[in-house]
């Protein structure tokens, strides 16, 4: 199988390539140019041509509305039309999962002026939060450009279309394109 992951989360576009469950591309770019713009043309790059892509993966946040939804809508378009299965991801979970650390740990990213976080303790996996004073105890995961943790890059579209691969070989049959939406902490205005 081979599947191709997208991440607009944040200014930077990135895209992976996973067959048969290894990360073959990968690929973060940040040119100062719109993401649906820069989308085909890092495609063509990697020599992706999607009508030979069997599914796809694509981050629903945390992250920049605005870019989340150029990146999500694309990736629905391709789905939808290829009749190909899409798996949503989301970037803080897909960061606690891959990031081999004992627990408790945290995984953080600042969005505007909010900080969001998942709190991995005991083997479970807690809700996206929104920070509003203390943090909770645990070791910090954040992007370290962002002055809140350690990781200097995370490749969201390579562990989010890993894991969005794995769970397609366990039967998934894949999101309901039309229903894919990024993650909303506040309403739209």
């Amino acid at each position: 199988m081979r599947l191709l992951s997208l991440d607009t989360s944040f200014s930077p576009v990135n895209v992976a390539v996973i067959e048969e469950g290894r990360v073959v591309a990968c690929l973060y770019q940040d040119t100062g140019k719109k993401t649906l713009e820069e989308i085909p043309t890092l495609l063509r790059r990697l020599g992706i041509d999607p009508q030979q892509v069997d599914a796809y993966a694509v981050s629903v946040g945390v992250g920049y509305l605005t870019s989340l939804r150029i990146g999500i809508t694309f990736v629905k378009t391709l789905a939808y039309l290829s009749r190909k299965p899409v798996v949503g991801y989301e970037n803080l979970q897909v960061m606690g999962l891959f990031t081999p650390v004992e627990e408790p740990k945290m995984c953080l990213l600042r969005v505007s002026n909010n900080t969001f976080y998942r709190l991995f303790e005991g083997g479970k996996v807690g809700p996206v939060e929104l920070l509003s004073g203390e943090l909770p105890e645990g070791r910090r995961l954040g992007l370290k450009e962002q002055g809140l943790g350690e990781l200097e890059f995370f490749p969201f579209s390579a562990y989010g279309g890993l894991w969005a691969y794995r769970k397609l070989r366990e039967g998934y049959q894949g999101d309901d394109p039309m229903h894919l939406e990024p993650l909303y902490f506040k309403p739209p205005v």
